[in-house]
């Protein structure tokens, strides 16, 4: 954990006063008890002066009473980091990126928690970035990406197959190739984020629903064993990689170029209007509109018997929303061990929050469907 008395004795800039970095001061004003904000600084010298009451420095007038300036760009940190070593002679220890700033927000409103996973994460962060998946999960191998000049396309190889990106995918570089890294740590037995779990198994001959497919890393895993895929992508961007990467298994892939969701339109549908068969096996996650897939699939779930899991991080309070979808389907939830932070949502400066990655769902024998959720309605 970081130490609150450390935290109240930095002395912080935050540098940025544009429409972004307002925005995220806004946010975290009120939750400024563990950090000494003095003011604020910017390039620009038009904007020199004050914002939200306090200074607005030039960078030559960030003096060494000053222990840490947080850029609040993550687009332009690298060209602001460089500028402020370059021209104004700023140590790089000083500098820190917005990450940082949620890590201290996020250290001093669970520092008195008693959950053991988040007093671990915050033990982790004393000598750690923090990530998405912090302590819960290690890093991998990286693959390398080759080039099919037929298809004009990239491609890893995963599970002992092609699997495609689109063409203008940016891929790091490294030590003379192109490659990605950690494309299954999402998957590690340790994550959040694990699929698979316990009884959410898919078995031989499993009829799957794979919602919010992208590149297609979960189906391409379980190609072989089932039966048929229904493949859900609204993103135009992985319709070409996706039929190339699963060509060899077109007899039993079905692909659906829409975002699954409670209406049917001209990008969505429901999944009760494409599948009419029970299926086994139902992965989503679809950046947050997993709560109206779920509801576009209530005949689906409550005429079946579906192993589903059902990605609850992307926004604050998924988790309860998606466990009462499913309970009033008939399902018994639980969810994925440990806890994600995901500081890709907007509004993570305002929630501070930890989630958990994962609902889970199984058919509970017995259990009565809540009334209004009857598979006639």
């Amino acid at each position: 954990m970081i130490e609150s008395e450390e935290i109240r004795i930095v002395k912080v800039v935050l540098f940025g006063t544009g429409n972004y970095a307002r925005n995220i001061y806004s946010k975290i004003e009120k939750n400024l008890s563990g950090l000494d904000i003095v003011g604020f600084c910017d390039n620009n010298s038009d904007n020199w002066g004050e914002c939200f009451g306090r200074r607005v420095y030039a960078p030559h007038e960030l003096g060494k009473e000053i222990d840490k300036i947080i850029i609040l760009s993550n687009l332009n940190f690298e060209e602001i980091k460089d500028g402020l070593i370059y021209w104004h002679k700023i140590p790089e220890d000083k500098i820190e990126n917005i990450y940082f700033l949620l890590k201290c927000l996020m250290s001093e409103k669970y520092q008195t928690s008693e959950d053991l996973d988040i007093l671990e994460t915050l033990e982790y962060w004393k000598n750690n970035q923090l990530t998405v998946f912090n302590q819960f999960v290690k890093e991998e191998m990286f693959h390398v990406v080759e080039w099919d000049y037929i298809e004009n396309m990239p491609f890893i190889i995963l599970e002992d197959k092609k699997m495609y990106y689109p063409y203008d995918t940016k891929f790091e570089s490294f030590e003379g190739k192109k490659i990605i890294r950690n494309v299954m740590q999402e998957q590690q037995e340790t994550s959040p984020h694990l699929y698979i779990k316990d009884d959410i198994t898919i078995n031989e001959g499993d009829i799957i629903a794979d919602v919010g497919a992208a590149e297609g890393d979960f189906s391409i895993r379980f190609v072989e064993k089932a039966s048929k895929i229904y493949l859900f992508e609204g993103d135009k961007k992985w319709w070409k990689p996706l039929r190339k990467t699963f060509e060899k298994f077109k007899d039993k892939i079905e692909f659906i170029n829409k975002y699954a969701g409670y209406i049917d339109d001209n990008n969505l549908v429901r999944m009760d209007t494409i599948i009419k068969e029970k299926i086994d096996f139902l992965k989503m996650d679809v950046e947050g509109s997993e709560c109206e897939a779920l509801l576009g699939a209530r005949k689906l779930l409550i005429n079946g018997n579906v192993k589903c899991a059902i990605c609850s991080y992307h926004r604050a309070g998924d988790e309860i929303a998606l466990k009462d979808i499913l309970n009033a389907y008939g399902y018994r939830t639980n969810t994925s061990m440990g806890y994600m932070l995901y500081y890709h949502d907007a509004n993570i400066f305002s929630t501070l929050d930890f989630r958990r990655g994962i609902v889970y769902g199984r058919k509970e024998k017995g259990l009565t469907l809540r009334r209004g959720y009857n598979e006639t309605n």
